[in-house]
């Protein structure tokens, strides 16, 4: 990457918990732990906060976190399938090996992330704003981006099929290392990415083309 993330810096032993002992809806504020080796249930997500902890092995049923807060927090080998932000905070944060088909967040800010090795089909940003934001490695089918803003943003090595960018700008988005036989795209969006020559041709429909060999 151009510009390196900065990433969650955890220690690597944290006090171990269990997420209903630590959780209080009258003061959520969970920091400097690691939960692990659960299910997550909560009635009332709103204004929750993370700082400083670590997910692992933790399967989060389908919920929304509403202006939910999340600072130095790692998800590994994490479920968070059909769950829901919304108008939330992420700021170095990162998935690693985690199910998020599904996900939603939506009218968010996205600061120092980064997806590795996740399975994301059907997961959408909608509306949201992404700044230094890496996604390595991952399923992407059918994602949707509407309406994003995206500032230091990276694709590497991502299977993008008929993953979706309507009214987003993908200007200096390098995008050239990644799979799709399609993606929902108009040209206004399109222009000034960075993609592979044989990525290059299939844009060719956006403009209405015809190529003539030559010969």
């Amino acid at each position: 990457m151009k510009n390196k993330l900065t990433l969650p810096s955890l220690p690597d032993l944290l006090p171990v918990v269990n997420f209903q002992d630590v959780f209080d809806p009258e003061d959520p504020y969970i920091e400097q732990v690691e939960i692990a080796d659960c299910s997550i249930s909560i009635n009332d997500s709103r204004l929750i906060e993370f700082k400083n902890v670590r997910f692992t092995r933790v399967q989060f049923n389908p919920l929304t976190f509403d202006r939910a807060y999340f600072q130095n927090v790692e998800f590994n080998a994490c479920e968070l399938i059909n769950v829901q932000l919304t108008e939330s905070t992420l700021k170095q944060v990162s998935f690693r090996t985690c199910r998020l088909n599904g996900l939603l967040i939506s009218d968010s800010s996205l600061m120092n992330v980064s997806f590795n090795d996740c399975m994301m089909h059907l997961s959408s940003f909608g509306y949201s704003k992404l700044n230094s934001v890496l996604f390595d490695q991952c399923k992407l089918l059918e994602t949707d981006y509407l309406e994003c803003t995206f500032k230091n943003a990276h694709f590497e090595n991502c299977d993008l099929n008929g993953a979706s960018f309507s009214q987003t700008s993908l200007k200096g988005i390098d995008i050239s290392t990644c799979e799709f036989e399609s993606l929902r795209v108009s040209l206004s969006d399109v222009q000034g990415a960075v993609v592979s020559q044989s990525q290059a041709l299939g844009f060719l429909d956006l403009l209405n083309l015809t190529v003539k060999d030559s010969n």
